[in-house]
């Protein structure tokens, strides 16, 4: 693969890109990330019976949701990554979301279903959204909206959160850290279903930048 693969557009001066008119500029209370210590077995639980105690309260508020994103990236050449969403209020999954991501890298999937998860949620009449991710600086890219690997994907993330917050200061988005191997209940749930999902890549495939990069280190690796 080359550059001439490469389906992703990029805009350099998108006016959220500009300072002081950013989503965080403008919203800096409404949005929080609540990272995970991996390597300490006392906060690393603390930090899931937290994310617990979270997703209880929710499930007597009508007013949030919980969103819970993973992926499938799979190794071969003829294999594409699929992203994934589920949607829990009250206490029951209301919707689930599994969508081909092209030809890209576990991180540009992982955007991907971010982005997915916010542009449905936000149509939702709610006021508070719990999302929860295995990577935590993923969900940190998909609130910043300049030049990188998936912007499109940041870009749409920040206008539909934009759009969830004006007028609205007790609205919240609050993005939670959970790793993969916790097992974490409603993770599991998604994961679970993603384990087995392999598709076949087809044609008009979407090839992302960060792939294309992966693509040539690894090319000069073997070489």
């Amino acid at each position: 693969m080359s550059l001439l693969n490469l389906t992703e557009c990029f805009t350099l001066l998108d006016s959220e890109a500009q300072l002081g008119c950013r989503l965080l500029d403008n919203f800096p209370n409404c949005i929080s990330f609540h990272p995970c210590n991996h390597l300490q077995e006392s906060f690393y639980k603390a930090h899931l019976e937290a994310l617990d105690r979270l997703c209880y309260r929710a499930s007597s508020d009508p007013s949030t949701l919980v969103v819970v994103t993973d992926t499938s990236v799979i190794p071969p050449r003829n294999m594409q990554a699929v992203s994934a969403v589920h949607f829990w209020r009250l206490g029951e999954q209301v919707l689930s979301s599994k969508v081909l991501a092209g030809r890209t890298t576990a991180l540009d999937a992982e955007l991907f279903a971010i982005r997915l998860g916010v542009a449905k949620t936000v149509s939702f009449d709610i006021k508070h959204i719990i999302l929860t991710t295995d990577s935590l600086s993923v969900a940190r890219r998909a609130v910043d909206p300049s030049v990188h690997s998936g912007q499109a994907h940041s870009l749409a993330v920040v206008c539909a959160l934009r759009g969830f917050f004006t007028g609205q200061p007790d609205y919240s988005i609050d993005f939670w850290d959970c790793p993969s191997n916790a097992q974490w209940s409603l993770h599991y749930l998604v994961h679970d279903n993603m384990t087995n999902t392999c598709i076949a890549a087809g044609c008009h495939l979407a090839i992302s930048l960060n792939a294309l990069c992966s693509k040539s280190a690894a090319s000069c690796l073997d070489a």
